[in-house]
């Protein structure tokens, strides 16, 4: 399940693209893993015998369809920004992951300055939170300052269950809320370790 969303998002970039169909192969390619791991993969999925044919491939939609129903993934799935600074902004700026899961619907902000459009995104105050985000929405990017527990508090009022974390704050849910930490010094200590690792198997 892990390697699912690496196929779906190299997926829809290739039928972006217009590539109807492919190889195991060629995804292996894209994607750095083997073409046998990939065909394995594929056969844990409940339409594996009208995904693909031998010597032709897989349909390319078919596939992405048969993903997004396994990962119960929508590509039109709104998401609210929480915060646009210099990190949130970065966050509406970077578009590629719009072939993945969804896009960002509107962005609020405490600053009335911010208040506007950018990057073809609505901006709005917080104070419009409860009046204007979108009633179809479940998952929000936090990316404000300290104390963000009030900003969850309201948007899990508001029907968030899903939450991707930029603060480093710490903060809590309830039961049935998910949270995604997104901590890039966590994650060069992880590389760190990893590096370490096969540096120590390569003097064995």
């Amino acid at each position: 399940m892990s390697r699912f969303p690496i196929y779906l998002k190299a997926l829809r970039v290739m039928g972006h693209s217009g590539k109807d169909s492919f190889m195991s192969s060629e995804l292996a390619d894209v994607t750095g893993i083997q073409d046998t791991t990939i065909r394995r993969d594929f056969g844990f999925l409940p339409q594996k015998d009208s995904l693909g044919k031998r010597g032709y491939g897989y349909d390319t939609q078919n596939m992405i369809d048969a993903l997004s129903q396994m990962l119960g993934l929508g590509l039109e799935e709104p998401i609210i920004l929480i915060g646009v600074g210099n990190l949130g902004s970065a966050i509406l700026k970077y578009n590629r992951w719009k072939y993945t899961v969804g896009k960002i619907v509107c962005a609020y902000d405490v600053d009335e300055n911010k208040v506007g459009t950018r990057y073809g995104i609505d901006i709005r105050l917080m104070d419009e939170l409860e009046e204007t985000m979108p009633g179809d929405c479940k998952i929000a990017i936090l990316a404000i300052g300290d104390d963000p527990q009030p900003t969850v508090d309201k948007l899990v009022s508001l029907g968030i269950r899903g939450i991707v974390d930029f603060t480093h704050s710490h903060f809590v849910v309830p039961k049935g809320v998910e949270v995604e930490n997104v901590d890039v010094i966590v994650a060069i200590q992880e590389l760190e370790l990893k590096m370490k690792a096969n540096e120590e198997q390569d003097n064995v």
